[in-house]
């Protein structure tokens, strides 16, 4: 795999990226974790555009939020593994004289900061590659022929302060909810011809779609791609308030998925009244035309 970072340059450019870092961190430190930054940012940006970014011609903006993207996660990954020393005598606290080792809450609650700052910064450059027209990995993340296929659309429903990087998460929650619970309800006819569903009914579904992704995402995905309004978690580092925080978030998950069964049921309830119609109109058509067993003419 090649690296966006040269190695004689690592240690100061690493430093000018981030801008948090005080030492001179060595490129063989963070090697491995850069390796797997960088195979988490392939993955969201598709390989084609990684790799374009390896060429001498690569679009400078671009590469510069995806090389902070890469250091920010690689430091993530790599900073838990520097908090102790590894020595013969085992794992110690590295402690000295200038320098004494933050207490848990204080790494738990900086922890916390550089996940909030890595998925605001993954936002932003996915906002600069849809504006520019750079494609991302297209095979992981189309929704052109999803119901909610859009954004747009989910923010219609329900605001996730216009995070593509949410929105890209809970895409394979809206693909289950198309083929479990649209196409059994609707049927395949009308599945497969969704440009002539109803307005009405599209929207039922859209609705009923945006909540039941809500719910499988509160309940599988990390709480901290999702916006405080909708979630509130807590900063305290003790055990029976993370255990609290735990409930509230399925609670939250299950008031989405109540609200999905409740227009599920609405779909339910549209496509009955609409075979309804139809039978009607069909039985209304099919007119006598006025034969009779015993007349020997048509009656007019």
């Amino acid at each position: 795999m090649e690296l966006l970072f040269a190695k004689e340059s690592f240690s100061s450019e690493f430093k000018d990226l981030l801008g948090f870092v005080d030492a001179d961190m060595r490129f063989a430190r963070l090697k491995s974790s850069l390796q797997s930054a960088t195979d988490e940012i392939i993955d969201l940006i598709g390989e084609q555009t990684y790799k374009e970014l390896c060429l001498p011609n690569a679009n400078k903006d671009l590469l510069e939020l995806v090389k902070y993207a890469v250091a920010l996660k690689g430091y993530i990954i790599y900073a838990p593994t520097a908090d102790l020393s590894v020595t013969n005598n085992g794992r110690l606290m590295r402690r000295d004289e200038h320098m004494v080792s933050a207490f848990e809450w204080q790494i738990e609650s900086n922890d916390e900061g550089l996940e909030n700052l890595f998925y605001r910064h993954l936002d932003r450059l996915l906002k600069y590659m849809i504006k520019n027209g750079i494609s991302i990995n297209t095979k992981k993340y189309n929704s052109s022929n999803l119901f909610v296929n859009s954004i747009e659309k989910f923010e219609n429903i329900f605001n996730i302060d216009g995070s593509h990087l949410l929105f890209f998460k809970l895409i394979p929650a809206l693909r289950e909810f198309d083929k479990l619970e649209v196409l059994p309800r609707i049927g395949k006819e009308i599945f497969n011809e969704r440009d002539s569903i109803s307005e009405d009914l599209r929207h039922l579904i859209e609705i009923a779609g945006v909540n039941y992704a809500m719910a499988w995402g509160i309940r599988r995905l990390n709480i901290k791609l999702f916006p405080k309004g909708v979630l509130q978690y807590s900063k305290t580092g003790s055990a029976n308030k993370k255990q609290g925080t735990k409930l509230e978030y399925l609670e939250t998950a299950t008031v989405f998925e109540k609200d999905a069964d409740k227009y599920l049921l609405k779909i339910e309830e549209k496509i009955a009244s609409n075979k309804k119609v139809t039978n009607e109109t069909k039985e209304e058509l099919d007119l006598p035309l006025g034969f009779g067993a015993d007349d020997g003419f048509v009656d007019l």
